[in-house]
This record gives structure tokens, C-alpha cells and sequence, in this order.
């Protein structure tokens, strides 16, 4: 018997619209409004401390925010892509194998991308905290990842949206509503029973102090040149 039941816990759901907002808002900072360099970087570390928060909950988090619950192999991959051929995908608690390769991807791309905006500059209104610490060639390389990176990130956003709309209109399966209440009609067996909060809780200090370490207390002085 079928009963709504909790799938996605609390700490998930606020990474996930947490995620959507700042890259709007990096995207906002960055491509639309000038002057705002100092927003967009710190809207970048706070995606860096989202990426961490992310990869160590799904190693500790409840069960369908697990890496171990949803990646699956070529195998399960390939038998699913032909269910929704079909249009008669098989039903999963969690992610589908097709769906849950958006979260490595998403992490790869978000994290690589902030990552590099540690080591760029505008050469005007910012630089990043450990631009001085690298070579002039090594700095190159990190402005064209930081541009390319948010390149590809919107490829794999328009699909992840597209994938979304197909879920939602055509095979009926309300996914956007899933991911704020975080409740699914299923059997109740599958769900999970707590969104372990002071875990989470202490996670993310944890996060916090390390952001707050790495880009205020790690980096290393900046050099002054005078001229006379």
C-alpha cells in the first residue's frame, strides 16, 4: 500500500535550492549587473562549501541522499535509458540511474568552477586569494576553466531542465514538488525517518570555519610593488 512518505531529507532539499539560487546570483553578478565582483565572490565560496557539504553527506547522510543508494552502474544505466524509451520507466525511491548522474556532474563542474575563482582576477575590482600563489601559466589555466566550466554548467542545467519538464508533463511524475516537501507516494518502507538535523548541523559548521580558514586565514599575503 502506497502512503506519501519521506524521501529527500531537509538538509538535501536546502542544498539543492541553495544551489539553484547561487548560481543565479553568480550568473546575475558576473554576466548582468557590473560592479558586484565582491557578491560574486562570495557567492562562489559559499558554493565551494556547498560542494564540500554535499560529497560528505552523501557518505553520512540518510539513505537516498547516499552516493552508495543511487550511483549505479552501465548496466542499470542502460536498462533504464531503454524503460523511458518505452515510456514505462521503472519506479525508484531516489534517483533513477539515468537522473542521478546530474549529482556527480553537477559537483564536478560547480566545484572545479569554484575552485579556479580562488586563483582568477578581473583586473579591476577582484582577485582571488591565492591568485599570487601560482605561476602566470597556471593562472591562465584557471581563468579559462572558471569561464568554461560555467560554460558547460549550463549545458548540463538546460538538460537537467529538459529531463525535468519530460518527468513532470510527460510521464506524470512531479519531481519539482518532490524536492520542497521532500515526500513521494510510495511504500512507506522505502522512505527515511529523520533528515539527521544535528548532523547536518554540525557539518556545516564544521564547512563554515573551513571557508572562513581557507579564504581569509590560508591565503598568503599579497605582494605590494611600489613605484617611484
Amino acid at each position: 500500500m502506497q502512503k506519501r512518505t519521506l524521501v529527500w531529507d531537509l538538509p538535501l532539499r536546502i542544498f539543492h535550492w541553495a544551489l539553484v539560487s547561487l548560481i543565479f546570483a553568480q550568473w546575475l553578478t558576473a554576466e548582468v549587473i557590473d560592479g558586484y565582483m565582491d557578491y560574486h565572490a562570495f557567492f562562489g565560496y559559499s558554493l565551494l562549501g556547498l560542494v564540500i557539504f554535499r560529497i560528505v553527506w552523501g557518505f553520512c547522510g540518510p539513505k537516498h541522499a547516499l552516493f552508495s543508494d543511487f550511483l549505479r552502474g552501465p548496466t542499470a544505466i542502460w536498462h533504464y535509458s531503454q524503460s523511458l524509451i518505452s515510456r514505462h520507466p521503472s519506479t525508484y525511491t531516489g534517483h533513477n540511474p539515468v537522473g542521478a548522474l546530474i549529482v556527480p556532474a553537477i559537483l564536478i563542474v560547480v566545484g572545479t568552477q569554484a575552485i579556479s575563482g580562488l586563483f582568477v582576477t578581473d583586473d579591476v575590482l577582484f582577485t582571488g586569494p591565492y591568485y599570487a600563489a601560482i605561476s602566470t601559466e597556471l593562472q591562465s589555466t584557471m581563468q579559462w576553466l572558471h569561464h568554461k566550466m560555467f560554460d558547460l554548467l549550463l549545458v548540463i542545467i538546460g538538460l537537467h531542465l529538459s529531463a525535468i519538464a519530460s518527468y513532470q508533463f510527460l510521464l506524470k511524475k512531479p519531481l519539482i514538488g518532490a524536492m520542497v516537501h521532500g515526500h513521494k507516494n510510495l511504500q512507506a518502507k522505502s522512505g527515511i525517518i529523520s533528515s539527521k538535523l544535528p548532523l547536518a548541523f554540525i557539518i556545516a559548521l564544521a564547512i563554515v570555519a573551513f571557508m572562513y580558514w581557507l579564504v581569509i586565514i590560508a591565503p598568503p599575503a599579497a605582494e605590494l610593488d611600489y613605484y617611484y
